[in-house]
């Protein structure tokens, strides 16, 4: 098999990503866009010692679960990868992509639950990060291009709210109109869903530049509802996108949002989930998973902004949030004591390091909630939390690979899996959020 031979083949299903899977002599070919027991012609593009790319040519078998993108920049931008699916058959491909990992990396005999999805999948997302540029000297606003650094124009993203699109085209036309689009990088937009409120973030490379004050003015009279607006400074030259120094240029350093009835201030870099639909689902089944009687201690460890953490403490007798960032274990402070949620202690400190303290102390909580981030939890964090000796874990995860790698570490610990449950956070997206429950073994 060789680069550009021409073969026909059949689609046989998804790798991690959504793009077909299509064996030729059992030799896999990963083929971008194509769906399962679709028959085409493939021309090969690269080829690799135990599997391939191949590029789909022409379709001679059509699956009832293609449709037609929605986005026209659907096959350029790098945002969305499974557009041409049907809503059921993207539901479909991440159980079975959670399913796999289970099987293989966790080696549970476990059957995953179906996925909780959306009603409605478009304008879901409650933050938007654009970078800017100039292209001959015209202002692009927009996603990068799949595996490059070119930005593809766009003035509406049809996953992002319609408030961040409104705020996203209203600079745009400042950026064109005030000739300083060069200073910008990123513009990093928050939108509470529930409260209307808006932040504007402006990730530049100067922290002073012509017209900034007239900008501010101007997005501020034009858009009522922007209540923040704050300047980033990143004079990085690598692709981390917020910097350390930040100036509040109008209004306060947070918004405000809503989740189930508890208000959260959100600030520029404290984490908040993206899909405040899915958000009360997700949060709704960490919390069934929990079964809170109400005399537990709870630890949930990479709490962010409090959000799981306030929702426990609504059932619970004390819950300890722990987290990193400086900014988010403030936020967290504070949206407790607006919340009058006196029940409940924040620590910033890493989630390794205070875990390990507590074991040491020989602290015991009843639960202890995970929500790490992608690469997920880290041997000593794992160690300390069998050390603790919960009754119950529940485990919130971003990536289903480094979910499953715990749960069998967990496994060998002394607990069991009982359920995991995916919830699908970004329709369009190969990305999958789960909520796993473990039980210590008696």
């Amino acid at each position: 098999m060789k680069k550009n031979e021409h073969v026909n083949g059949i689609c046989c299903g998804y790798t991690k990503d959504g793009h077909g899977v299509v064996k030729i002599d059992g030799f896999p070919l990963f083929v971008k866009g194509m769906l399962e027991n679709e028959e085409g012609e493939l021309v090969i593009t690269m080829v690799k010692k135990s599997y391939g790319y191949a590029r789909l040519l022409n379709l001679h078998k059509t699956s009832a679960e293609r449709v037609k993108p929605v986005c026209p920049l659907a096959k350029q931008c790098g945002g969305c990868q499974l557009q041409h699916m049907s809503y059921k058959e993207q539901l479909r491909y991440k159980k079975q992509k959670v399913q796999d990992v289970i099987d293989r990396i966790a080696k549970l005999d476990l059957k995953v639950e179906d996925v909780l999805g959306m009603e409605h999948q478009l304008y879901y997302r409650n933050k938007g990060q654009i970078p800017v540029g100039l292209k001959n000297n015209i202002v692009q606003t927009g996603f990068y291009r799949i595996n490059s650094n070119e930005i593809i124009d766009m003035n509406t993203c049809l996953i992002q709210s319609e408030r961040i699109n409104t705020v996203l085209a209203v600079m745009k036309e400042l950026l064109v109109s005030y000739e300083n689009a060069s200073v910008f990088r990123h513009l990093l937009i928050k939108d509470g869903f529930h409260t209307g409120e808006v932040m504007v973030v402006w990730i530049t490379r100067k922290k002073n530049f012509p017209h900034k004050e007239d900008m501010v003015k101007e997005l501020v009279d034009r858009l009522p509802f922007v209540k923040s607006i704050v300047l980033n400074l990143n004079t990085r030259e690598d692709n981390v996108i917020l910097g350390k120094e930040e100036e509040v240029l109008y209004g306060q350093s947070f918004i405000t949002d809503t989740i189930h009835g508890l208000k959260f201030h959100i600030s520029s870099k404290s984490f908040y989930q993206v899909n405040p639909v899915q958000t009360e689902v997700l949060y709704g089944k960490a919390l069934e998973f929990c079964e809170i009687k109400g005399n537990e201690t709870i630890l949930d460890m990479y709490c962010g902004v409090g959000t799981i953490s306030m929702f426990l403490a609504q059932k619970a007798k004390k819950v300890i949030g722990i987290e990193i960032v400086e900014q988010a274990i403030k936020n967290a402070k504070e949206n407790a004591l607006n919340n009058g949620i006196s029940n409940i202690e924040f620590v910033c400190s890493d989630a390794a390091s205070y875990a390990k303290k507590l074991s040491e102390e020989n602290m015991k909580p009843d639960i202890i909630v995970v929500d790490p981030p992608r690469k997920g939890c880290d041997q000593i964090t794992l160690d300390s939390i069998v050390k603790m000796s919960p009754q119950r874990i529940v485990y919130v995860s971003c990536d289903p690979a480094t979910l499953a790698r715990d749960l069998r570490i967990l496994e060998d610990s002394g607990y069991h899996c009982i359920k995991v449950q995916p919830v699908d956070m970004f329709p369009f997206s190969h990305h999958i959020e789960n909520v796993a429950q473990l039980i210590k073994n008696k």
